[in-house]
């Protein structure tokens, strides 16, 4: 059994971690948490006390620490969470961390140049790497349709949601760029790498809320024979709108929705093939599978030394660089 703590517990993804812990015991522990905020506290502590076996909290970092586990995850506010996970690496802990990976790229550097001397692993907490679309699409991108000359994604929030954001994304002047790109942004440079230049168009578009609050952004990435575009609004009110097409020169493949932990979720998740020469699009459904169960299986076996990295800690970098830049942000 990998056994976790929990080092920050106010991010919404925490409650798909505790809930895969929870559905596999034969695999994974928690066995505590804290987070800085008596009021995350007591609220995740109304939602999780029944669920989670021997759920215990401590009153300080250092307390939770102390306790023995093979990993910590780190699932508070962006902009402490690098604070948090250089807690977990000094106790000799590799660290599951929550995106986007801090405010300032000088300090995630730092914070992983930290792991490589300790020798401990570091693995961010993009959930969409592992769902089955996403895998799909990276091994038909990379196998089946020619040199890529473009990638294309948008990743909406809905506009019920408009408020809540307003207010949680203050301290970040990226706005809903800045939560929500570096999902793509990780799949973009997966497939294409560093990119060389960035050009980033921000905007508030909503006729209502403060005008500083970037509700409307893309960017547009420069590699030396492709172009990447993301879009992401916080005002989409069309369902199944989430989407990534990456094109090449013998064929092309399409996430036409690519879902959500927090959605409504269809039963499978489609992904569409052309290959030069075809007739037509070819359309694979895929079974839809829980989100962060992979995630927590790769992090166990890169820590236990049974496999590489999936993504790596240079990967990782390119992504939060290319994130802060495209969100006005480096």
């Amino acid at each position: 059994m990998f056994k976790l703590s929990m080092l920050g517990m106010w991010h919404t993804h925490a409650e798909g971690i505790v809930r895969q812990v929870v559905a596999h015991p034969l695999e994974f522990a928690l066995v505590g948490f804290h987070d800085p905020d008596p009021a995350v506290v007591a609220e995740r502590k109304k939602l999780w006390g029944e669920k989670v076996p021997g759920f215990k909290l401590f009153d300080s970092a250092d307390k939770l620490l102390a306790e023995p586990c093979d990993g910590v995850v780190v699932e508070g506010r962006v902009y402490e969470n690098l604070k948090l996970a250089r807690l977990a690496l000094d106790s000799g802990r590799p660290v599951m961390l929550e995106k986007p990976a801090g405010t300032r790229f000088a300090d995630f550097k730092a914070l992983l140049d930290l792991a490589q001397r300790k020798h401990l692993h570091v693995q961010m907490i993009y959930l969409f790497r592992y769902m089955p679309a996403v895998l799909a699409m990276l091994k038909r991108a990379k196998a089946d349709i020619g040199p890529i000359y473009e990638f294309r994604a948008r990743l909406p929030k809905d506009i019920r949601d408009y408020q809540r954001f307003v207010e949680e994304l203050k301290p970040y002047p990226g706005g809903i760029f800045f939560e929500m790109a570096g999902h793509i942004i990780d799949l973009m440079a997966a497939l294409l790498g560093k990119p060389k230049s960035i050009a980033p168009f921000l905007a508030h578009h909503h006729a209502q809320g403060p005008k500083a609050y970037i509700d409307n952004g893309l960017a547009v990435f420069g590699y030396e024979r492709a172009w990447g575009i993301l879009e992401v609004p916080a005002l989409e009110a069309a369902q199944y709108s989430r989407r990534i097409e990456v094109y090449g020169t013998e064929g092309a493949v399409v996430i036409p929705h690519l879902g959500s932990g927090h959605l409504a979720n269809k039963n499978v998740q489609p992904v569409e093939v052309f290959r030069a020469g075809a007739k037509d699009w070819e359309r694979i459904e895929l079974p839809n599978q829980p989100l962060q169960l992979s995630d927590l299986r790769e992090f166990a076996a890169v820590v236990g030394g049974k496999k590489a990295p999936d993504y790596s800690m240079e990967h990782d970098l390119i992504v939060q660089e290319a994130l802060l830049t495209a969100s006005g942000m480096k």
